[in-house]
């Protein structure tokens, strides 16, 4: 799914001066109209209709539609919510705002105002218009959906990638099946242990073809692969310490059997032939559908340090919508999280059935989110370390840097003999031509 959600939303390059001067313009009279209209709970919303766009086309938008049909039938306020599911998401809502339409609100990963900003509302006056608490939001995942003082998303989903382990196979290999490896030495002597070349068991599961997995253990190694250096944006793949040391690692476990030259790592972890892998919460489904014995944990650190590399799916406003409509989307907002009178909301339901991580300190305090052994594994994260992912989160070609330069770079780890100071190199090329985009 998050593929999917950032392929559409990359921005390869910055968005035209036209564009932009008519968002802004459009976005401060919103802004002004805003500061002197009532609060959401002040405000006669009956009959206002909300349109609201999203991709969720899986299981988990099945339960999307459940909690939109719910909100329209509990909510008190005659508010409707008409909801558009589309597996073209990202051409529908580009095809919308260049005819000068659109819905009253999406459903979209921050990413998304890289591309689509000048039309999103400032929605940070939602903890001044509802009773949402700013607060109980984990700071770190509102900044990832802030720029400065504008807040383009309102936090919906947090996704994070985790270690996952079979717990059999490494009993089988005579290791403790309740202790996974904390560094990356121990990851690879484990994999050494649990590789069975008769069995078709590996010990690692790094994937040649995963760009996301790459992305989130090489940070652990060499951290952010572009960071602003004055006010101008700078790649770090050529010299980085880090990243030969990852590269020598994966490059070690192919040369050694230890770590298959696959694809799909993720089906093979399911089929029982991987010992150790890491990947996003919807691995999960795949382990619980095969009966696999595993166990969760956080990725190990290496010198990078702590971080929280993460993900953020978000509600956001567009503009150009009434008032009344933009109260009505924050009533839905606020409706999501907050708890009923048994203590439950959207937004622990949502991460009880699809095992996402808590955004709120709320959801993470409940009894039965505490209770889940998926979710609290997840949950121990720092929710206030650096949750960057890859580049720096204001860096607008994250998405040219996920599918430009790792895929080549692991290629050729995976692949070529070519030495890793020279893959580095042709990687720090391409960034280089990447990164020049955004540099004036």
């Amino acid at each position: 799914m998050m593929a999917g959600l950032l392929a559409g939303c990359g921005a390869s390059a910055p968005a035209s001066e036209g564009s932009t001067q008519a968002g802004t313009e459009e976005s401060a009279q919103t802004e002004e109209s805003a500061a002197s209209d009532t609060s959401a709970a002040e405000k006669d919303l009956n009959g206002t209709k909300v349109t609201f766009w999203n991709s969720f086309t899986g299981s988990d938008g099945d339960m999307l539609v459940q909690l939109v049909d719910q909100f329209n039938k509990e909510n008190s306020d005659g508010i409707t919510v008409e909801m558009d599911i589309s597996s073209d998401f990202d051409s529908q809502l580009s095809t919308a705002l260049a005819a000068g339409t659109g819905p009253t609100m999406i459903l979209a990963s921050s990413a998304y105002r890289f591309t689509y900003g000048d039309y999103m509302q400032n929605v940070s006056d939602i903890f001044d218009k509802t009773s949402l608490d700013k607060t109980d939001f984990m700071q770190s995942y509102l900044d990832y959906c802030t720029d400065g003082d504008y807040e383009y998303f309102v936090p919906f989903q947090v996704v994070g990638y985790y270690m996952y382990w079979n717990k059999d196979l490494f009993q089988a290999a005579g290791l403790d099946p309740e202790k996974a490896p904390t560094t990356w030495d121990e990851w690879k002597e484990d994999a050494q242990k649990i590789t069975d070349a008769s069995k078709n068991v590996y010990g690692s599961g790094i994937s040649y073809d995963y760009n996301y997995q790459i992305a989130h253990i090489m940070q652990r190694f060499g951290g952010l692969a572009v960071t602003k250096d004055g006010d101008q944006w700078a790649a770090n793949f050529a010299g980085n310490e880090g990243y030969a040391k990852f590269l020598n690692m994966y490059k070690e476990l192919v040369a050694n059997g230890d770590n298959p030259q696959e694809a799909d790592t993720d089906s093979m972890m399911s089929a029982g032939q991987i010992g150790l892998t890491v990947g996003g919460p919807w691995v999960t489904a795949g382990l619980d559908t095969a009966g696999v014995n595993y166990g969760i944990g956080l990725i190990p650190q290496d010198a990078a340090g702590d971080m929280n590399s993460v993900e953020v799916l978000g509600f956001s406003v567009l503009n150009g919508v009434s008032e009344e409509e933009k109260l009505a989307a924050y009533k839905f907002i606020e409706w999501w999280n907050t708890e009923d009178a048994d203590g439950s909301s959207p937004a622990l339901q949502w991460s009880l059935a699809n095992g996402f991580p808590a955004y709120t300190y709320s959801v993470a305090a409940n009894e039965e989110y505490k209770a889940s052994a998926k979710l609290s594994a997840m949950s121990q994260a720092n929710p206030e370390a650096p949750t960057d992912f890859i580049v720096d989160s204001s860096f607008p070609g994250i998405n040219a840097i996920l599918s430009d330069v790792i895929p080549p770079m692991i290629n050729a780890a995976a692949f070529d003999s070519t030495s890793v100071e020279d893959i580095l190199n042709t990687a720090q090329t391409s960034a280089d031509d990447i990164v020049a985009d955004y540099n004036s």
